[in-house]
């Protein structure tokens, strides 16, 4: 029996109580309405029958543990999410329609890395952050000037932001990248006191996952509880903006203009030196270069419908360094992790499920051994 076995015996078999049994009837449907599914498509997956579901669902039938362990599997959720309130910020989340249209996938993942982190400062496993708020832009103008405030705070003036991942850490957002496949929307964020939580789908293109956490950064840094996914309202001015922000953080003016005059007449060249430099995307570096009135509008749809080449890259003799590839956890989080583990406050399959695969757990480093004077000191009774 694994792990999540075990506990799901000890939290169903072990408890009979029938306000028990019902709670967790509640959280299975809750589950099962996060995914969209049915009672109908739940019982298939898990082999079960719909009526037995039901009245599981309803509390008046037990569940076991190995029908518990069917149901986590179906539902993409990790076992001992049916006997836990999810953060608060993120029910706020899912309660808000401005934030509805997310993919389930995207929705359980950011849930879950919420209530680890939630869990890891609760055990001083991580420390609160140092939480730097920016006003939000009121216009474009605005969006570019936050975009160079935050910068100035990661000690950049125009060169490229390498590894924004770590860069946000230091902001105090956590952003992990995982594999969602194509379907498993863009990003998602949602703050958790002074952490903010970023989950950036890892199966999308390495230029697309820096400027969707670039997006998430924003929201973070200008203080949203929790924010609607990338491109859910191309209209919304707000989101207009973040984007605006977001490309002027990975594409600053000053460092565009001074490629573009390196190669100011191959301005192709030029646009495959700033993709490759600045890790951004063939769309944003199109985009940011008629932002900047380098190229007209005809010039960039002719850029835009020509993506990069193998023969660009050999052209400018330099090549794409992709950050992010998932899984991809933020390495002080990692650290502090490993940390835990080694001194027994974490079990290694605790461990590994923290970090999202990065480690394997034939390869967790060897645990510090508990002095023998503390365990006398912990087991000796007080007079």
């Amino acid at each position: 029996m694994d792990d999540a076995e075990c506990l799901c015996y000890f939290r169903t078999v072990g408890a009979h109580r029938d306000d028990e049994r019902t709670e967790l009837g509640v959280r299975i449907a809750e589950g099962r309405a996060l995914a969209d599914l049915t009672q109908a498509q739940l019982a298939q997956r898990c082999g079960i029958e719909r009526t037995a579901l039901a009245k599981i669902e309803s509390g008046t039938r037990r569940v076991s543990a190995t029908e518990l362990v069917a149901i986590a599997a179906a539902l993409d959720r990790p076992a001992d999410w049916f006997f836990a309130s999810s953060p608060p910020a993120v029910v706020s989340r899912r309660a808000d329609p401005a934030v509805g249209g997310r993919s389930a996938a995207l929705d359980s993942r950011v849930e879950r890395v919420a209530r680890d982190v939630e869990d890891l400062v609760k055990n001083d496993v991580l420390a609160q952050a140092t939480h730097t708020y920016l006003s939000p832009p009121g216009d474009l103008e605005a969006a570019e000037h936050r975009a160079g405030e935050a910068r100035r705070l990661l000690g950049l003036e125009s060169e490229p932001l390498i590894e924004l991942q770590a860069a946000s850490e230091r902001m105090g957002l956590l952003a992990f990248s995982l594999p969602l496949g194509p379907s498993g929307g863009d990003a998602a964020y949602v703050a958790l006191g002074s952490w903010g939580v970023a989950v950036v789908n890892g199966s999308a293109d390495p230029g697309r996952r820096r400027f969707n956490l670039a997006h998430e950064l924003g929201h973070h840094l200008f203080g949203d509880a929790y924010a609607p996914e990338i491109g859910l309202s191309p209209q919304d001015e707000t989101e207009k903006l973040i984007n605006s922000f977001a490309i002027n953080l990975l594409l600053p003016r000053d460092g565009v203009l001074a490629v573009w005059e390196e190669f100011t007449t191959e301005p192709r060249l030029a646009a495959t030196a700033l993709a490759v430099r600045f890790r951004v995307s063939w769309t944003a570096v199109c985009a940011q270069l008629r932002n900047l009135d380098l190229i007209d509008a005809g010039q960039r749809e002719g850029l835009a419908s020509s993506p990069l080449r193998k023969s660009d890259f050999v052209e400018l003799g330099e090549h794409w360094v992709a950050e992010m590839d998932p899984p991809s956890i933020p390495s002080d989080y990692g650290r502090r992790v490993l940390g835990a583990y080694r001194r027994g406050k974490l079990t290694s399959a605790r461990t590994v499920e923290l970090l999202w695969g990065t480690v394997p757990e034939a390869e967790l480093p060897e645990q510090a051994e508990i002095p023998i004077e503390a365990l006398r000191r912990d087991f000796t009774p007080l007079p």
